[in-house]
C-alpha cells in the first residue's frame, strides 16, 4: 500500500512482524496517547486503536483500558445499545454484549492479509464490514457469522466490461481479477435509507438496500477518497480525501471541486453545529466549511484569504487525526497522539 493511503492501513508498518490475534492485548500505561484510529458514543464512549487498544469511558474525561482477544489494529467500531464491534488488521471482528466489559472474536482471517476499514451496524443482527482489495463482510446474526460478499459493481465501468468478457471464458478467472482489481473501501456512512460508500481510485457509491447493491457516483477524480456524507436536510453529499480534495454534489450525479484551502490527506467528516461541518486530516489540519458553499466552490487556492466559507487551522502536536466525537459537549480529536480534547470555538 502507499503512503497516501489510509493511515489505518499503514499501521501494519510500525512492527516488523504481525502481531497474533490469539494473544490478550496488554494493558498500556499510555494506551490513551497511543495511535487511536476510530470512536463511537452513546450513552459511553469507545475508541480503539492500534495493538488491541479498547478504551471505555462514561464522560470523556476517565479513560478505561479492557482487554481484548486480539494484539491486532484495531480500525474501526459500531455500537448499538450495550452491544459494541470492532474491527482491523488480521480481518478480525471482535464483539461485546456488555458494554465493553468483555469480549469474543466473531471474525479471524490473517491469511487473507487484508485488514477491515470500517464497521457498520444497522440494527442489533445485521452489520457490515468493510476493508482493503473489496473486503466486504456482512452478518444477520448479530456476528455469530460472517459472510463475505463481491461486488463488482463498485468497479469503474471498463474493468466491468473487463471482467464481463472474462466471465463468458470462466468464472474462476472472473473471480480471481476480481479479487485483485477490486478497490479499497474505506468508508461507509448512512442517512435516512441512503448508505454511502467512500474508497480508492475515485469510488464514491451509494446504496438503498444497505450494501447489497451499489451504484456509482462519479466525482471526476480517481484519487482516493476517505469519507462521504450527507450534510444537510435536502440530502447534499460532501466528500473528502486525499491531498485536500473535496467535492459536493446536490444530486450525487454532478459534483463541483471545494476549494478546502490545504494540500493535507482529509480523514473524516465531522458535523459541528447549525451548518458548520469540519474534515480532519493529517498533519492535525482541520478544515471548518460553512454551508452551503458557493465562494469554495471551484476557487483557486490564491483565493483562500478572502474565502469566508472555509477556515483551516492546524493542532499543535500536528498529529494526524482520523476523525471527531463529541461528548457532553466537548468535542475530542482521535489521532496518531491518541485522544485529545479539542477546542473548536
Amino acid at each position: 500500500m502507499n503512503s497516501m493511503r489510509r493511515l489505518a492501513c499503514l499501521l501494519v508498518l510500525f512492527s516488523s512482524f504481525p502481531l497474533s490475534a490469539q494473544e490478550a492485548s496488554f494493558i498500556a500505561p499510555l494506551a490513551k496517547s497511543s495511535v487511536l484510529l476510530d470512536a463511537k458514543v452513546g450513552d459511553y464512549l469507545v475508541v480503539v486503536g492500534e495493538r488491541g487498544h479498547v478504551l471505555l469511558s462514561e464522560d470523556g474525561e476517565v479513560f478505561e483500558q479492557v482487554q481484548v482477544p486480539t494484539q491486532s489494529t484495531l480500525t474501526a467500531v459500531s455500537m448499538i445499545g450495550d452491544n459494541i464491534w470492532a474491527a482491523g488488521h488480521d480481518a478480525v471482528i471482535l464483539y461485546s454484549g456488555d458494554r465493553g466489559a468483555t469480549w469474543t472474536v466473531q471474525n479471524y482471517e490473517p491469511e487473507l492479509e487484508r485488514p477491515f476499514l470500517d464497521l457498520h451496524f444497522f440494527d442489533v443482527n445485521e452489520g457490515i464490514a468493510i476493508g482493503a482489495y473489496g473486503l466486504f463482510y456482512r452478518t444477520v446474526d448479530g456476528g455469530l457469522t460472517w459472510q463475505p460478499e463481491r461486488h463488482a459493481e463498485l468497479l469503474d465501468p471498463m474493468d466491468q466490461e473487463y471482467l464481463n468478457e472474462i466471465r463468458q471464458e470462466s468464472e474462476e478467472f472472473y473471480l480471481q481479477e476480481l479479487d485483485s482489481i477490486l478497490p479499497h473501501l474505506n468508508r461507509v456512512s448512512e442517512s435516512g435509507d441512503a448508505l454511502f460508500m467512500a474508497g480508492e481510485t475515485g469510488l464514491l457509491a451509494s446504496s438503498s438496500d444497505r450494501g447489497k447493491s451499489w451504484q456509482r457516483l462519479s466525482a471526476n477524480y480517481a484519487g482516493s477518497f476517505f469519507d462521504i456524507k450527507a450534510v444537510d436536510q435536502q440530502g447534499t453529499l460532501l466528500a473528502v480525501g486525499l491531498r485536500g480534495n473535496a467535492f459536493v454534489s446536490e444530486s450525487g450525479e454532478t459534483w463541483t471541486k471545494v476549494q478546502t484551502c490545504t494540500t493535507a490527506t482529509l480523514n473524516s467528516l465531522y458535523h459541528h453545529e447549525d451548518n458548520t461541518w469540519i474534515a480532519v486530516g493529517n498533519n492535525g489540519v482541520i478544515t471548518r466549511l460553512q454551508l452551503p458553499l458557493q465562494q469554495a466552490l471551484d476557487a483557486p487556492a490564491s483565493q483562500c484569504d478572502s474565502l469566508s466559507e472555509v477556515t483551516t487551522t492546524q493542532t499543535a502536536d500536528k498529529s494526524a487525526i482520523v476523525n471527531l466525537v463529541s461528548v457532553r459537549d466537548q468535542v475530542f480529536a482521535v489521532s496518531a497522539q491518541g485522544i485529545q480534547l479539542l477546542d473548536l470555538k
